[in-house]
């Protein structure tokens, strides 16, 4: 059956009613699949006489008059249930007198006596936008910046453009979360405490509190967040992408022409206090054109390396460029001191699994050594240790590896050093799972060398080389790199390479992948020299770890030479999908994978999470490896799964 052709616009019957149209950029997004995200365009037809919609049309773009005329026919043969009968109305009404001239011209060419003016909006116009936006995409949108007492526009348009020129600084790059800088404005009576977000790649922005206390609570608070959050609110800038800015923002900028560093770069400065969602206040606003101008300042003229991994300290005065003139403010660095060794010791075993990975049961890999122990046993392997009461209270610990209870675990590894002070994993345990501050956890872990040195006694020398595959030597291992791990955490960076190098001595088989620790550790203060001969120690080693850091340092000494971009080819052989995070393409999720299949993304999370900043501190590093993945396509891999990094 032939399809019947749209009912001829001249056979429609004319209609005694005022028509508007209204254009209106809709304040939601749309994500198409590998596209950027959109926000559409309502071209919304109403009858202007008695307020009902008579039809609309959706656009990406800003609509041409041709497609606004198009919309009109489509409404005039076939209007919405309930909108009215098809015909053409006697005028219609638009806001842009220039949309008016061209809509009148073309309607002339098709020959319709269909006046066409300009007017403002009819009160139902917003009210039909609105009803449809809360219905299609309910959203609760914060206000914009220009919502609070006294802000303008030009504050505003100053305030976006010192976070375009921060964003651009990249002062991340420099500073971590743990270098908290102090600031004291003409207007302060005390300082206030920065910290610069962005070196992970997670979120980009500033967290500002108000007392010292809060910054060293944050620092040193429990597990739960809630006792470290500032009883004024948490005072926040953050960097998102667009479709996480309040929209009264956007409009902002696209009224008034603010400026924006990049697609990811819409500053959002915001006070949380669950479950309240505040903007900044307007004295807020200009303390933060002021930090946002003198934190690149303070990077470039005064952060100088103290070549053990921080800067030294200074005190300074800054004169910060306002719209207004300068503005002199006091700054430095460190704000204080953070007491690192009470940080609580949380336990980061890979065994143990998060709710979500409910599927994965406990499981500690330490219980495998004493089953490994009986076989060899019943093999006629002699028992090394020598001492019955050590043999007992290892006994203890195996039994603790096979316990899922917190407080079994707990209580059986005291009950081995009541047996035997000798027992190296009892300490290690008790550092893990009991010790409620890193120093505690730090005493602890070194209660275990020597309980594990003197286990070993004279036979330690005999084991070097060997370390680790001699099952009485674990325990000792393990309190090592727990030592290593602690005095990591509390900046002691030169006790903590002697460690790992010499647990590589012991093992240069590595069993633990202390080398990822030691490599991350000598790009962090910058030993190149010592990361590339830990490299060639390494050279086989395939990970995206060892090979896209070897490609970093050819970089760094030869920039894109042939042999450089050998060696990035043969890491994205071995992993495509660094490139994505080390360019920025992606950011390094919040989540951090459990299990690291080689290969594939969840590897380059992990290296990206460690690695990324190295690669932006070596100067064309990053737009080489964008343009080395650009040029080469990607290889396809088997997934070979291995668990994330930090095992026993």
């Amino acid at each position: 059956m032939p399809r019947r052709s749209a009912t001829p616009l001249s056979r429609l019957p004319r209609l005694n009613e005022t028509w508007f149209v209204a254009i209106q950029r809709l304040r939601v997004w749309i994500e198409p699949p590998h596209e950027k995200p959109q926000r559409p365009i309502l071209v919304l037809v109403l009858n202007a006489d008695v307020g009902t919609i008579r039809g609309s049309q959706m656009f990406s773009t800003t609509p041409t008059p041709l497609q606004v005329r198009d919309t009109l026919f489509q409404v005039m043969r076939q209007p919405v249930p309930y909108g009215g009968e098809p015909g053409m109305p006697r005028q219609v009404f638009v806001e842009n007198s220039a949309l008016a001239d061209a809509l009148a011209e073309l309607l002339r060419e098709e020959r319709l006596d269909i006046a066409v003016a300009t007017s403002p909006p009819p009160p139902e116009v917003s009210e039909s936008i609105r009803e449809f936006e809360e219905q299609a995409y309910p959203n609760d949108d914060p206000p914009g910046i220009l919502s609070v007492a006294d802000a303008t526009p030009e504050l505003g348009g100053e305030f976006f453009a010192a976070a375009a020129e921060f964003y651009r600084a990249a002062p991340w790059i420099k500073l971590s979360n743990a270098q908290v800088l102090a600031f004291k404005l003409p207007t302060d009576t005390d300082y206030r405490y920065v910290i610069v977000m962005g070196q992970g790649g997670v979120e980009y922005g500033l967290a500002m509190y108000l007392r010292w206390e809060d910054v060293a609570r944050m620092f040193t608070a429990s597990d739960d967040p809630r006792e470290a959050f500032p009883e004024s609110g948490a005072h926040s800038l953050m960097f998102n992408p667009v479709t996480q800015m309040p929209f009264d923002d956007l409009d902002a900028i696209e009224q008034y022409g603010w400026e924006i560093a990049g697609d990811d770069a819409y500053p959002f400065p915001v006070i949380f206090n669950p479950p309240e969602v505040k903007r900044p206040p307007r004295a807020e606003l200009r303390a933060y054109v002021l930090l946002l101008r003198a934190i690149p300042l303070l990077v470039r003229d005064h952060l100088k390396s103290d070549d053990h991994g921080d800067y030294r300290a200074f005190e300074v005065r800054v004169s910060v460029p306002t719209r207004d003139g300068a503005v002199e403010i006091a700054a430095k660095y460190p704000a204080g001191e953070i007491l690192f060794a009470e940080q609580p010791v949380t336990d980061v075993r890979m065994d143990h699994f998060d709710d979500h990975t409910e599927a994965l049961p406990f499981f500690d890999r330490r219980s495998m050594e004493g089953i490994m122990r009986d076989k060899l046993r019943e093999l006629g392997a002699p028992d090394e240790t020598g001492d019955a009461k050590l043999a007992q209270a290892q006994e203890l610990m195996f039994r603790a590896f096979e316990s899922d209870h917190p407080a079994k675990r707990i209580a059986l590894a005291h009950d081995a050093l009541a047996l035997s002070e000798d027992c190296a994993d009892a300490y290690v345990l008790l550092a893990q799972e009991e010790a409620d501050t890193v120093s505690r956890a730090l005493e602890l872990y070194q209660q275990g060398i020597a309980a594990g040195e003197r286990a070993l006694g004279d036979q330690f020398e005999d084991y070097v080389g060997d370390f680790w595959s001699v099952l009485e030597t674990r325990p000792y291992m393990r309190a090592r790199h727990g030592v290593a791990m602690m005095l990591w955490r509390l900046s002691r960076l030169d006790e903590t390479i002697a460690h790992f190098r010499e647990m590589l001595r012991l093992n240069p088989n590595d069993n633990q992948g202390v080398r990822d620790s030691l490599l991350d550790i000598y790009l962090l203060t910058e030993r190149y020299a010592d990361a590339q001969a830990l490299i060639q120690q390494y050279q086989d080693d395939w990970t995206a770890t060892w090979l896209y850091s070897r490609a970093l340092l050819t970089f760094r000494e030869q920039g894109a030479s042939a042999h450089a971009n050998k060696q990035f080819a043969d890491a994205l052989e071995e992993n495509p999908f660094v490139p994505e995070y080390v360019a920025g393409r992606q950011r390094v999720p919040n989540q951090l994978p459990d299990l690291v299949g080689w290969g594939d993304k969840s590897e380059a999370i992990m290296y990206a999470a460690n690695y990324l900043n190295y690669w932006r501190v070596i100067p064309g590093a990053v737009a080489w490896a964008a343009e080395q993945a650009q040029a080469r396509p990607k290889p396809t891999r088997r997934k070979r799964l291995r668990r994330a990094p930090g095992g026993r």
